[in-house]
């Protein structure tokens, strides 16, 4: 049974903000910023950027939503709630977003990636996903943004080579993630109209294309200790265990749709979990 708490979680879709969070939470971390207050606005701004940009690309979307059997009882499909609402909420939280970035260390440069994440994701990627299945890789700089933004609001540069590689890794996790979703879904985003990745390459090819992109997610990954991102031995030692096992397992794991959309998606919190506890050094190791 839907309530008005319910409706508003599903509009602004917590769990794809927590990784945000932990996103920006990472790039606070890797600029070398301990925990502190800055690292909270970092993860609030940035869970809080991700539930406004979700609830306006409902609004946008509200009628292909009601076309597929996942995502008809949305709120908004589903009658719910007002498109008034729903765009108030975005709004609201865009605004507290920017308010919390510019508090942390980095201040306007910080709060400047709120109106940039929703120009990039509600401007450019929704309605790309209608017109061309190479969307995902405009939604991908999106889902790339998070570590950047803990950069700035660390008062770091978010272009330094440390935050683009950082960046880079999510980037890269993108396109599997979202790919193997589309796929276990396809009929369904057919249906409603959008352009699915395998759309763009040939269906002998799909299963190639899909396994170099998850291996050169790994390649990235296998970079962060070579950077210094990750200083302790025993958390190089995972990160590449973890990188290693990823591009060696990338044809398997493409060939099982839900195992390797569970796999990748576990990946990268794994990484994120090594990146933070080496940064907090939650051993003890750090002399």
């Amino acid at each position: 049974m839907s309530t008005p708490l319910r409706d508003v979680l599903a509009l602004v879709r917590p769990r794809i903000g927590l990784l945000a969070a932990a996103g920006a939470g990472a790039g606070f971390l890797a600029a070398g910023r301990g925990p502190g207050s800055g690292l909270m606005a970092a993860a609030a701004g940035a869970f809080l950027l991700s539930c406004g940009a979700s609830a306006l690309n409902q609004v946008q979307e509200r009628a292909e939503d009601a076309r597929m059997k996942r995502t008809k009882n949305r709120p908004l499909p589903a009658g719910r709630m007002t498109v008034k609402a729903a765009w108030a909420l975005a709004l609201v939280c865009l605004a507290l977003s920017a308010l919390a970035l510019a508090a942390s260390t980095g201040g306007l440069a910080a709060a400047l990636f709120a109106p940039l994440t929703f120009l990039v994701y509600n401007g450019l990627y929704t309605p790309l996903k209608k017109r061309t299945s190479l969307a995902m890789l405009v939604g991908g700089l999106a889902g790339a943004f998070p570590p950047l933004v803990g950069f700035a609001a660390a008062g770091a540069s978010p272009l330094g080579p440390n935050a683009l590689l950082l960046a880079g890794v999510f980037y890269a996790w993108q396109v599997p993630h979202f790919w193997l979703f589309a796929r276990m879904h396809r009929a369904e985003y057919e249906a409603a109209g959008f352009h699915v990745p395998q759309h763009g390459v040939a269906q002998s090819r799909a299963g190639g294309t899909l396994a170099l992109w998850l291996v050169g997610y790994g390649a990235l990954m296998l970079l962060i200790p070579a950077f210094g991102l990750v200083a302790q031995p025993v958390w190089q030692g995972l990160v590449a265990a973890l990188a290693a096992a990823l591009s060696l397992g990338a044809w398997p794991l493409m060939a099982r749709e839900r195992l390797g959309f569970a796999l990748v998606n576990a990946s990268l919190l794994l990484f994120l979990c090594f990146l933070a506890a080496d940064a907090l050094d939650i051993l003890g190791l750090a002399a």
